[in-house]
């Protein structure tokens, strides 16, 4: 359950930076970082104890709130209390975690009193690009002492903010150079990495209801597909979208599933579709081999749309070349129709994915449809230690942000999503964290550069 449990989590969070709604918002963002944490042992604003305040014997507890003010550059979190505040505690615990993901961008805040139990942070940013910050208020106290940090809840006080321009984008940051680019892109829910043949680097398809975007981020190119009505008998996923694309476009042709029921070949020239197979209960996911020669499809075990995949595998003409049943499970609700992530490793081996956990932390498994041996996947990189320092920073034993591990060319960075929605790269060398932003973590490009996108609202990518 953990995998869509966590994504559930991470689109209630982003939610209340969306279209003037407010949130509940007391799942946030990240821990403070070394030299932060030893700024506040030194603090002269450590709070004292107020001999005045009554002690209550109810637990400190911080509701917090996002909402979303007139301006577009301001966004406003109110924070209450049952019990009243040391005001200094909270200004310096939001002063030492405070992150954000352009350091360069003008910004600032306020603190708003409203009452001993009640603050507004108005959070003002002076240029319209996309911005994403995060504080944790953990160490803010009552005014008699007491700390509002709860070691079985590590994200209860934490915030991420989300700022949103007018439009989706993708930022290209380069950790080496230290460059930064922003391109525009698209609003959607659904973002697939793609494989281009001959390409040096991914593309990213932005999945969206009239027509879809394939953007190749290097090249600055883009091919418009044009989106194909659904038919009578169709199977409809939690997602929104009713087509489910290939993870590789090929100089010609690439496959598609309409409906989570008939596969295509599609024509990039024309975009005409020539069936292939179509199938009994609803499509879970879909990849095609390196050499375009296969396609691998799991598909419902049972009628209820439980957690077990079947997979099959077609030739180019839909010959069946492989099967084999419960070839994949993972966690979710009966009756809910989410995507299972899948792809070929090379022409004959598939990763399959699984429930991350401590047996297998990257959540994947290998299938070779010429043995039928299956296999845990591992990383070499992904130490115990590795493991540990990432659990420490994340406040719990979390392997969903193990699973979303994505390794620099140089194996020296491993950027990952947190289930807060928040983006990190943590240097395997140094074991220091970065916060990148609040966004949709996309993957590294040849040169070293790591791609996120920006959309108005979580979108989902594997």
């Amino acid at each position: 359950m953990r995998y869509f449990a966590m994504f559930a989590v991470a689109v209630i969070l982003l939610a209340g930076c969306q279209n003037g709604k407010a949130t509940v918002d007391n799942v946030n963002a990240s821990e403070v970082n070394t030299n932060k944490r030893a700024e506040a042992q030194s603090s002269p604003l450590a709070p004292q104890p107020s001999s005045t305040a009554p002690v209550s014997t109810e637990e400190p507890f911080l509701y917090i709130e996002q909402l979303e003010s007139i301006s577009s550059n301001q966004r406003l979190v109110q924070v209450k209390s049952n019990s009243d505040i040391d005001k200094l505690s909270l200004e310096q615990a939001l002063k030492n975690s405070l992150n954000t993901s352009d350091p360069h961008t003008e910004f600032s805040y306020t603190l708003e009193w409203e009452s001993p139990r009640f603050v507004q942070i108005r959070l003002r940013m002076l240029e319209e690009s996309p911005f994403s910050c995060l504080f944790n208020l953990d160490e803010a106290q009552t005014a008699d002492g007491r700390t509002y940090k709860n070691e079985d809840q590590p994200y209860r006080n934490k915030v991420v903010v989300q700022y949103s321009a007018n439009q989706g984008s993708i930022t290209l940051k380069n950790f080496q150079s230290g460059t930064n680019k922003v391109l525009p892109a698209w609003d959607t829910s659904w973002i697939k990495n793609i494989n281009d043949s001959g390409k040096n680097g991914p593309s990213f398809l932005f999945y969206g209801k009239e027509e879809h975007h394939l953007y190749d981020a290097l090249g600055d190119k883009i091919m418009n597909i044009p989106s194909v009505p659904a038919k009578e008998g169709s199977y409809g996923n939690d997602y929104g979208y009713h087509e489910m694309y290939s993870d590789r476009f090929y100089p010609e042709y690439t496959y598609m599933v309409l409906g989570n029921k008939i596969l295509y070949k599609i024509d990039l020239n024309d975009f005409s579709r020539e069936p292939l197979h179509s199938f009994e209960k609803p499509v879970y996911g879909m990849s095609s081999s390196p050499d375009g020669s296969k396609i691998a499809v799991l598909f419902a075990h049972d009628d209820y749309v439980g957690t077990g995949a079947d997979l099959l595998v077609l030739d180019k003409k839909g010959n069946k070349v492989f099967s084999k049943e419960n070839a994949a499970s993972m966690s979710h609700s009966d009756g809910f129709l989410f995507v299972y992530p899948l792809t070929w490793q090379d022409n004959s081996v598939l990763i399959l994915p699984a429930d991350s956990e401590e047996s297998n932390p990257l959540g994947r498994i290998t299938l070779d449809i010429r043995s039928s041996k299956s296999s845990i996947v591992q990383d070499e990189r992904l130490t115990d230690q590795v493991m540990k320092d990432i659990f420490a920073h994340e406040g719990q034993q979390d392997y969903y942000a193990i699973s979303k591990i994505r390794w620099s060319p140089d194996g020296k960075l491993a950027a990952y999503a947190s289930n807060t929605s928040t983006i990190w790269v943590y240097n395997r060398i140094d074991r220091t964290f970065e916060f990148v932003a609040a966004g949709t973590l996309l993957g590294w490009m040849p040169d070293g550069t790591l791609a996120w996108a920006d959309t108005a609202s979580p979108a989902y990518t594997f």
